[in-house]
């Protein structure tokens, strides 16, 4: 199996999740569920990286894939000794906007 490998903003983002659920909407079991969910996701990814789709964007450097779990993009790439998380958005986030810039940090 691939290690898993997040980048600071990937785990800025799941925390951010998390916080959001747990104490802006007050929801603390949907926060750790949605965590879990997440990490499951991505450790099943990490077996089966070729299951998210492709980003077709030349200017992005390398090749990008994303996987929807629940409301939330993961965005990833991977080799085959790391399985790398480099985003998660929400579904309703404009992640076109100033997600892909960040991509590379």
């Amino acid at each position: 199996m691939r290690s898993v490998e997040f980048r600071p903003r990937a785990a800025v983002d799941i925390e951010g999740i998390v916080v959001y659920l747990a104490y802006a909407l007050k929801m603390p079991q949907a926060a750790r569920r949605t965590a879990e969910e997440l990490y499951a996701a991505i450790d099943r990814i990490a077996d089966n990286p070729f299951s998210g789709r492709v980003l077709s964007d030349d200017e992005l450097g390398r090749e990008y894939r994303r996987i929807l779990v629940k409301r939330y993009w993961v965005y990833y790439s991977f080799t085959y000794e790391t399985l790398t998380v480099w985003r998660v958005f929400h579904t309703t986030q404009n992640h076109d906007v100033y997600g892909f810039e960040l991509l590379g940090e």
